[in-house]
């Protein structure tokens, strides 16, 4: 017996001292083929978030360590991303070739199934979903049966990978509904530019099966991109009717609708996210900055630098200036040649459709005010290879004005100092090079005229 009992221990001991600890980290390694960049990140979704540096070598191998633990990731450059699902302690390696970004990812490893499933939705849903002008332009009915089907498929798609964990499971079959939701939201205005015809509206009770939807759920707000994007579409009805009943500016409308929300890390998130774009946008700066400070949480600072940079450019101070700008007509053009006149300039692109979709009022106005004491600018931040096309465009379209290109496109001063972050973008000057408006009318906006009379233009 006692034998037996000091072979049971020692075998215990050997046991002991064989077994390797646990890794408390994910290695993560893999080939990224035919591609030009050297450079992609890893984000992890949610709580414990990390966005990590992933450096590739010549040959397009990478191998890093990830220490933030289980979650979603996706792997991305500006251009392409990935999702990827990682439990913590696992070894896996990912071979993707960028020329086919979307759906020629692999991951291997033990527990991989969860991303290989999430490598793969993507190109089954663009394939069940088809044509998407054909999708969008269905009947409100066919619509929803075909946004249905789609769902349906998907989740026994997800059926196919049973070695997943239950909370994967479960919180995938969540997004695939929220995802349906999203694009249900989405029908409308989609229908609209398909369709062609801005008056469409979908018929009383289309959106009833959002009637009992949970807008409060924090940790699906934290993870899934289209419950985030539900929760927004909610709280844009009551804004809507804040700016109607009160003709107050629709950034602060904004935050006002956003500090009722009563669960507080959505609260914080949407008011911290609506006050960084915000505070660009609005024309009521001052008040806008007061109030945000008065509701937000500690973290301010980037809302504050914008502040400071935006007062910079408030009416009445001088304008940003540029020089030098190739001129489509010959020569180049600084904005202090133009000094002497109001200056009234659109900032856009050739490959801008809301840009190009101004530009026939642009070049109603341009003849009405001919004579008057104004120039009319339209300064292209397109980029270097996009040289040609912008001066064909300027031709093609007959387009008048002075018609500039910027020096560096987004990143031109002038475009960095008005903080411009999306086009088209207009601004008024005075005679003297001061801002009327950092945030003047579209030229089709009736209130453009209104703000031409006011001057005695």
């Amino acid at each position: 017996m006692k034998k037996i009992l000091l072979v049971l221990l020692v075998s215990t001991l050997l046991s002991s001292c064989n077994s390797t600890p646990k890794k408390d980290y994910i290695l993560f390694s893999g080939k990224i083929l035919n591609t030009k960049s050297r450079e992609f990140r890893l984000t992890k979704i949610g709580e414990g978030s990390e966005n990590k540096k992933i450096t590739l070598e010549e040959d397009g191998t990478f191998l890093d360590t990830i220490t933030s633990g289980t979650g979603f990731y996706f792997l991305h450059n500006p251009r392409q991303r990935v999702d990827l699902y990682l439990p913590n302690g696992g070894d896996f390696n990912l071979t993707i070739d960028a020329e086919n970004f979307r759906s020629s990812g692999k991951l291997t490893g033990k527990d991989s199934e969860a991303s290989n499933f999430m490598l793969t939705k993507n190109e089954r849903y663009y394939s069940l979903i088809g044509n998407t002008t054909e999708y969008f332009l269905l009947s409100e009915t066919d619509f929803k049966i075909k946004s249905k089907k789609v769902e349906e498929s998907l989740s026994k798609y997800l059926d196919s990978f049973p070695n997943t964990t239950k909370d994967f499971l479960e919180f995938r079959r969540k997004e695939l509904k929220y995802n349906r939701l999203y694009k249900l939201i989405n029908y409308e205005n989609s229908h609209r530019v398909y369709s062609k015809n801005n008056n469409f509206n979908v018929s009383p009770g289309f959106y009833d099966e959002l009637e009992e939807f949970d807008f409060l759920n924090e940790e699906d707000y934290k993870m899934s991109y289209p419950y985030k994007k539900l929760v927004k579409w909610y709280y844009q009805k009551e804004i809507d009717a804040l700016i109607a009943q009160e003709n107050i500016d629709k950034s602060l409308a904004k935050l006002k609708v956003y500090n009722k929300v009563p669960n507080e890390f959505i609260k914080n998130n949407l008011i911290s996210t609506a006050a960084f774009f915000g505070i660009s946008e609005t024309k009521e700066i001052e008040e806008y900055y007061e109030y945000y400070l008065s509701i937000a949480n500690s973290k301010t600072e980037k809302v504050t630098k914008k502040y400071n940079n935006l007062i910079k450019i408030a009416k009445g101070k001088p304008s940003p200036e540029f020089t030098d700008y190739i001129n489509h007509a010959g020569g180049k053009t600084s904005l202090s040649d133009l000094e002497g006149k109001y200056v009234y300039i659109d900032v856009w692109a050739t490959w801008c459709a809301p840009c190009l979709a101004e530009v026939p009022f642009l070049k109603e106005i341009e003849e009405d005010y001919k004579n008057k004491k104004i120039h009319f600018v339209s300064l292209s931040i397109d980029t270097e290879k996009h040289f040609e096309k912008w001066k064909k465009m300027v031709t093609n379209k007959k387009m008048g004005g002075i018609q500039l290109i910027a020096d560096k496109n987004w990143s031109s001063e002038f475009v960095s100092e008005y903080q411009i972050n999306g086009i088209p973008r207009f601004i008024l000057l005075d005679p003297k090079g001061n801002i009327v408006d950092a945030h003047a009318p579209r030229p089709s906006d009736s209130k453009l005229i209104d703000l031409f009379n006011e001057l005695n233009l």
